[in-house]
């Protein structure tokens, strides 16, 4: 579980968020947390010498909880900026690309540092990071290959962005979706296929979605769970949390 952040922190980001571009948002935003924690530390070290009782240890392990904060719960951009969270949608710097969808990914993906086998196959393809099979070139990886986190998210959003909006855009009254319907049906296309709407595999949430009936959405993604397979349960999961995302407008 994720400790509360700094009590500057929430000010910072009422602050910043929400100006200009996503660039200029996230340098304002590290701005804004550096200066905070120099006013910190300076504001223990004054302390320090006005009073001998100060404990130095304590006081200098308050200034660096600041950065520790970050560190220990693996916080990336996105979370900084509050992405994901509800209201806060923030898409200009995703290119279009759904924060719930990539918050969906990430969970039920999972991050793995070290490229492995297809569990199935137990061979091709060689998967890394979030369920990523080619790096950014189109390149198939190899046994032996790593990435970080970083990589690996800008990767994700790189495939989302080329191998499966174009295609999901296409569904009828994309447009009038939010960033938690968008996201769903994001997640359920990186699972299954960015050409399931249409095709004669999947008639059921293709028919809901073409007709707007909305409210079977949920519902209907749950019928792709592969019943009374070995893999049951965690498409479950995963196509609960899809439809919660579609019902509550996002996922974070």
């Amino acid at each position: 579980m994720k400790n509360n952040p700094p009590e500057f922190w929430h000010s910072a980001k009422k602050g910043y968020k929400y100006h200009l571009k996503f660039n200029h948002r996230m340098n304002s935003l590290r701005k804004a947390f550096y200066e905070a924690k120099a006013k910190a530390d300076a504001a223990e070290l004054l302390k320090i010498l006005e009073n001998d009782n100060v404990d130095y240890l304590a006081a200098e392990a308050k200034a660096a909880s600041y950065i520790d904060y970050l560190n220990e719960n693996d916080y990336d951009d996105n979370e900084l900026l509050g992405i994901g969270e509800p209201g806060n949608q923030i898409n200009e710097g995703n290119d279009g690309v759904p924060d719930s969808g990539l918050n969906l990914i990430k969970e039920f993906e999972g991050f793995r540092k070290q490229a492995y086998v297809d569990p199935l196959s137990r061979g091709l393809p060689i998967t890394i990071g979030w369920g990523s099979t080619k790096d950014i070139n189109g390149n198939n990886f190899k046994l032996g290959d790593e990435i970080t986190k970083q990589d690996a998210a800008e990767l994700l959003l790189n495939q989302c962005k080329k191998n499966y909006l174009p295609s999901i855009s296409k569904i009828p009254h994309w447009n009038e979706m939010n960033d938690g319907q968008k996201g769903a049906l994001l997640s359920f296309a990186y699972n299954l296929g960015a050409q399931f709407y249409g095709s004669s595999k999947f008639p059921s949430i293709t028919a809901v979605l073409k007709n707007k009936e909305w409210n079977k959405v949920p519902d209907t993604l749950y019928k792709y769970r592969n019943p009374g397979s070995n893999v049951e349960a965690g498409l479950a999961k995963r196509r609960t949390a899809e439809g919660l995302s579609w019902t509550n407008g996002t996922y974070s």
